[in-house]
């Protein structure tokens, strides 16, 4: 059996929370090779998809306390350069971070001619579907928002609801996200900045204080809640930090993803994490959906685990995949 997980480098990998290092351990725990490769090393070879991936070898790592994992050093083993055809492994996992550049893009064409592996998430939905513009599909379910290059449209919006949170249309990981306040004197400056003086869409929304309560981040795997967990706002700063603590799921929460999975399903879109403050959902996020490795440290789950037998066509045995 191979596994395969395309990376952004294996430099850039984080062994104490990534969710992609956890794949990694899933795929030896079960007896797998598991392979590493970018997406500049993939190829098309006689009209068939290939990549110059690497074996991967991991040392054992122990729930560490909190989110963290507790790893040796070095982590990692990286085995020789070879030339494998993707049609021949089990599952793919795409697991780069956004922004969903030329790069990103030129991969999920190369992934999309893979016909007998599975390949997670479909790449046609990676394309299809934008992070934080997908939960305007069902706008029930969000708080106010606007999408907008013009400054005049975002001010009038801030002046509205008096808070705002404003966030780029490719953003990740809280990266370019501001708290906007009506009458902050800095207002221009920043809407300015962020839309590249009116140039680039950003998306505004409502401010919640319901944030204060915490964020929900619920895993989802075909269409499906599988868990979920609280993160909370870091000391001093608005943004959400990391997971603390096991979130229930309401009734509210089964009916966003109830409301989601047939969007997830169209587009291929196998797993997914959304976002929920309070009781509405916020973000969708499927190109690398991030916080599974940390929940199974801090809860002694096997979500990593679960999604590879999922992919495998393997029934869980752990609680948390239904």
């Amino acid at each position: 059996m191979n596994v395969v997980v395309v990376i952004d480098a294996v430099d850039r990998l984080n062994p104490v929370t990534d969710t992609s290092v956890g794949l990694l351990h899933a795929a030896q725990d079960r007896g797998a090779t598991a392979w590493i490769t970018t997406p500049a090393e993939l190829s098309v070879i006689d009209g068939r998809p290939c990549a110059t991936a690497r074996t991967v070898w991991l040392a054992p790592a122990r729930p560490a306390g909190g989110c963290n994992w507790t790893v040796a050093d070095p982590w990692i083993r990286v085995g020789a350069p070879e030339r494998i055809r993707l049609d021949d492994v089990d599952v793919i996992f795409m697991w780069v971070e956004p922004p969903l550049d030329g790069a990103y893009l030129a991969a999920t064409f190369v992934l999309e001619l893979v016909e007998r592996a599975a390949v997670i998430n479909d790449p046609r939905g990676l394309r299809a579907c934008s992070e934080h513009l997908l939960p305007l599909q069902v706008p029930a379910l969000i708080p106010p928002t606007v999408v907008s290059a013009d400054v005049a449209t975002l001010r009038e919006f801030v002046a509205l609801h008096k808070f705002a949170v404003l966030k780029p249309v490719d953003g990740f990981s809280g990266q370019g996200v501001y708290r906007l306040t009506d009458g902050d004197p800095n207002l221009q400056s920043l809407l300015d900045t962020a839309t590249v003086r009116g140039t680039e869409l950003v998306i505004a929304q409502q401010y919640l204080p319901e944030v204060e309560c915490g964020n929900k981040r619920i895993f989802l795997v075909e269409g499906t809640p599988v868990g979920g967990v609280y993160r909370y706002p870091a000391a001093g700063d608005f943004r959400i930090g990391q997971p603390s603590a096991e979130a229930p799921i309401t009734a509210r929460d089964h009916h966003i993803c109830a409301q989601l999975a047939p969007i997830l399903a169209a587009n291929g879109l196998r797993v997914a994490g959304i976002d929920v403050i309070g009781d509405h959902l916020i973000e969708v996020n499927i190109t690398s959906p991030g916080a599974l490795r940390k929940a199974d440290a801090l809860l002694g789950w096997s979500l990593c685990g679960d999604l590879l037998d999922h992919a495998l066509g393997v029934t869980p045995s752990r609680r948390r995949l239904a």
